[in-house]
């Protein structure tokens, strides 16, 4: 009878997973097979940043809204100018069928008012006729309002007896205005 439990215990000998300070044998994965997979570390984080990340972004982000402050100054300081262009378009389209009274005083009272936001009042107020178109032509390189062919509408010979014609050099004057007007685009020039 005593075969049967000894046969047993034989078998489960057999069976047994080898003593843990016995080498196991080579090809032999059951040591292998009982290793965890690798751990990996997580992601390092973004956030916070280290003081000189977090310094250039603070910069970058004061110098962007300091671009953008001065660019909304411009577009803000170059508003009278942009709507003085268009009224000058729309003076030059209506010019032709005008007489040269009219649009002379057109044409003055937009460049006076120009001429109001960037030189003192006491400078521009009480220049009117020639006195003015010379003041127009100390801002250009070369003199305009003076020199040329239509100097004689914006000067005193605007009150004469051709002042009732109709205006015929009145792309010549929009383009000296418009010379004249992208000349105090951002403020009076330098040299004045």
């Amino acid at each position: 009878m005593m075969r049967g439990p000894l046969r047993r215990a034989a078998a489960l000998a057999l069976a047994a997973p080898p003593p843990l300070w016995a080498a196991p044998a080579p090809g032999d994965l059951i040591v292998l097979n009982g290793l965890a997979d690798i751990a990996e570390p997580p992601e390092p984080s973004a956030w916070p940043p280290n003081f000189w990340v977090l310094g250039l972004i603070l910069a970058g982000l004061g110098l962007t809204t300091l671009i953008l402050y001065r660019l909304r100054q411009r577009h803000l300081r170059r508003r009278p100018h942009r709507a003085a262009l268009a009224e000058l378009a729309d003076w030059e389209r209506a010019a032709p069928s005008r007489s040269a009274e009219d649009a002379a005083a057109t044409l003055t009272a937009l460049l006076r008012r120009v001429a109001l936001l960037h030189y003192p009042r006491d400078r521009v107020a009480p220049l009117s006729g020639t006195a003015f178109a010379a003041f127009l032509d100390e801002a250009m390189a070369t003199p305009t309002f003076t020199q040329s062919p239509a100097a004689h509408i914006l000067g005193d010979a605007r009150y004469g007896a051709r002042a009732a014609a109709p205006l015929d050099c009145g792309r010549e004057l929009a383009q000296a205005a418009r010379r004249w007007l992208d000349a105090h685009r951002d403020g009076a020039p330098r040299r004045v």
